[in-house]
């Protein structure tokens, strides 16, 4: 047996997970060891052993075989497991073993990248610019550049305020937007006693999402404290 059959077979064994890669591999015709089957075979055993944010992308990649080790094809059990570690990390070592005869193993390096979404502009947009749908975009990037805080969905920053300049490809963070812009007209939604009152206000202040800030009440001129709910929009507690 091939080693191309026995992963398609050692697939089927462990998980019915692995029925999707089996049906792909099934296409394939059943020949001598092939090293790209063997880095898959890491590949797959290091992505079972992740848990992962549905919302992110994983890229796994395993280090080159050389061809001059020869390996057999495996007619008996191909086994995986991590050196070193019982988690994943960045860089990994994937221990491969043969049991048929004559038996090899064999250290894989296997690489991984998460990459987390964020919201960025699709052209470049200077300050001031208020952000809408057709101007922001979901992109990627690896989560260990990723950092601040930034946003994954672009609905609520419709209406919002650049301000500083951004690049395409930057990530649209919380202190680069006022969601309510100073002299804005914003909607105060008070709660109390269980009711809820609204009344019109100018905004005092920049501020961001959950940020408090000084709106003056239009109709008593008082100057209030307020939360920053969405684009128009704050909050008083009574």
């Amino acid at each position: 047996m091939s080693l191309l059959c026995f992963i398609g077979k050692k697939m089927e064994t462990i998980s019915g997970r692995y029925l999707i890669a089996l049906s792909l591999l099934s296409t394939l015709p059943c020949q001598a060891a092939d090293g790209q089957l063997v880095r898959q075979f890491a590949e797959q055993f290091v992505l079972d052993q992740m848990t992962v944010d549905p919302t992110s992308r994983v890229e796994v990649s395993a280090g080159p075989i050389d061809d001059r080790l020869g390996l057999h094809a495996c007619d008996g059990h191909l086994t995986a497991r991590l050196s070193g570690s019982a988690e994943v990390r960045r860089t990994n070592s994937v221990y491969l073993r043969c049991e048929a005869e004559p038996k090899w193993d064999i250290y894989l390096p296997v690489r991984v990248r998460v990459l987390r979404p964020f919201v960025s502009v699709t052209e470049a947009a200077p300050r001031g610019t208020v952000l809408s749908e057709g101007l922001m975009s979901i992109e990627f990037m690896d989560e260990i550049l990723l950092r601040g805080d930034t946003f994954t969905e672009t609905a609520p920053l419709v209406g919002s305020r650049l301000k500083r300049d951004l690049r395409p490809g930057q990530p649209v963070r919380q202190n680069q937007i006022c969601v309510v812009c100073r002299g804005d007209q914003v909607e105060i939604q008070a709660l109390t006693g269980g009711m809820q009152i609204k009344t019109q206000g100018t905004a005092l202040q920049d501020g961001s999402f959950g940020e408090a800030i000084r709106v003056e009440n239009s109709r008593s001129k008082r100057v209030i404290q307020a939360v920053v709910e969405s684009t128009g929009k704050v909050n008083v507690n009574l």
